[in-house]
C-alpha cells in the first residue's frame, strides 16, 4: 500500500469516528476511490517530485470516466468524493495547495411523475394476498407520504402512530423528521397490520420479508414491477412516485417550505425543481388567457369583476387599460 492509500485509509477512520459518517456514505468514498485509483493505473508516468494528487490527476480521471461510458452523472458524486479527499490531504498539510475540479455541466431535464389515471389505477387497486397487500401498502404509504424507499422499508410498525397520523422516519444523514399521513392510509395500514397476524409473520418492521426479516429493496422493487403489470402499467421505479407527491401536494395548494420539511431536504432550493409546471398545467390558464381566444365581451367581464378566477384578480387592471386601447379592426372602412 502506497502513501495515498494509507492517507485515504485515514481519511475513511476520521470520517468514520470523527465526522461519524454513514456507512453508505463510506461506501461512496470507496467506490469513488476505487475509480480513481483504476484511472490512475492507466494513467502516464508521474513525475519524482509531482504532488501526491494534483488537478490533471482529477481532470484525467473525469476523462477516463467519460470515456468508459460513464454518464456525468455519476463522474460528479465520484468527483465530489475526491474532491473531499483532496481538501482533507489540503488541511493536512499533506498537499501544498488545494486540489478541487469544477463538476460538469448537466442537462436541465423536467421531473418525472405519475398521470392521474396511473394514480387512481395504483390508489384504487384491491389486493388479495400478502403479497399484494405489502406491495400495495408500501406504494401508498410513499404516495401519501412521499418518503424515500429506504426509509419506508426501515420503518417500524411503533414509527407509525396512527392515533396523530404521524410517521416517523430516519433520512440521509441520519437525520429524523415526522410525516403527516392521511385517515385513508391508516385504514389501509390497520388492515396490513391484521394481515400480517392472521399469517404469524413476527416483526418489528412494518413491511417485512416473509421470514420476518427486512425486505430488501430490489426485492420490492421486482414485486412493485408486478404490480404495475397486473394494473397495465408501464415499469417505473419508486422515487417516480416520490416526485407525484409532491407535485400533487403543490398543485393542490401546500406551500414549498412545508414540503421542504415533509420530504427531508436541507435546503428548500432542492425542492423548487418540484415547482415546474407540466403541459397541461401551462396550456389551461393559456388557453383562457391568450389574446386569440378572449373576445370583448369576456375582456370587460373581467374588468367587471364579474369571474373570480385568482388570475383575474391581478390582472384586472391590465385589462381596464387594454380594452381603452384602440382595436386595429375599429380603423378599417
Amino acid at each position: 500500500m502506497d502513501r495515498l492509500d494509507q492517507l485515504f485509509q485515514q481519511f475513511l477512520c476520521e470520517r468514520t469516528y470523527i465526522t461519524n459518517v454513514t456507512p453508505k456514505t463510506l461506501a461512496w468514498y470507496c467506490a469513488a476511490w476505487k475509480a480513481f485509483r483504476r484511472a490512475q493505473s492507466e494513467a502516464p508516468p508521474r513525475l519524482a517530485l509531482a504532488p501526491l494528487i494534483s488537478q490533471p490527476d482529477l481532470q484525467f480521471f473525469v476523462v477516463h470516466l467519460r470515456q468508459r461510458g460513464v454518464r456525468p452523472v455519476t463522474c460528479n458524486t465520484w468527483l465530489r468524493a475526491l474532491n473531499a479527499f483532496c481538501r482533507w490531504l489540503h488541511e493536512q498539510g499533506e498537499i501544498s495547495s488545494a486540489v478541487k475540479l469544477a463538476p460538469q455541466r448537466l442537462e436541465k431535464r423536467i421531473v418525472r411523475t405519475h398521470e392521474q389515471v396511473v394514480l387512481r389505477a395504483i390508489l384504487s387497486y384491491r389486493p388479495k394476498t400478502f403479497s399484494h397487500w405489502r406491495i400495495h401498502a408500501l406504494v401508498s404509504t410513499i404516495l401519501d407520504t412521499g418518503c424515500r424507499i429506504e426509509e419506508v422499508l426501515n420503518s417500524r410498525t411503533v414509527d407509525f402512530d396512527l392515533a396523530n397520523l404521524l410517521l416517523t422516519v430516519y433520512g440521509k444523514g441520519r437525520k429524523e423528521r415526522r410525516v403527516p399521513f392521511s385517515i385513508e392510509l391508516r385504514k389501509l395500514l390497520f388492515r396490513f397490520g391484521q394481515l400480517k397476524e392472521r399469517t404469524d409473520i413476527s416483526s418489528d418492521l412494518m413491511f417485512p420479508a416473509r421470514e420476518g426479516g427486512r425486505w430488501e429493496q430490489r426485492n420490492a422493487l421486482r414485486s412493485y414491477y408486478c404490480l404495475l403489470k397486473r394494473l397495465g402499467l408501464p415499469r417505473s421505479g419508486f422515487h417516480r412516485l416520490r416526485h407525484s407527491f409532491a407535485t400533487e401536494y403543490l398543485r393542490h395548494g401546500g406551500d414549498v417550505v412545508r414540503l421542504s420539511i415533509i420530504l427531508g431536504h436541507t435546503e428548500v432550493s432542492t425542492t423548487m425543481k418540484y415547482l415546474h409546471l407540466l403541459t397541461e398545467d401551462l396550456q389551461r390558464p393559456h388557453q383562457g388567457l391568450s389574446m386569440h381566444t378572449v373576445t370583448v365581451a369576456q375582456l370587460q367581464r373581467w374588468a367587471n369583476g364579474a369571474t373570480q378566477s385568482p388570475v383575474e384578480k391581478i390582472r384586472r387592471e391590465r385589462l381596464r387599460q387594454l380594452l381603452m386601447q384602440p382595436r386595429a379592426h375599429d380603423y378599417d372602412g
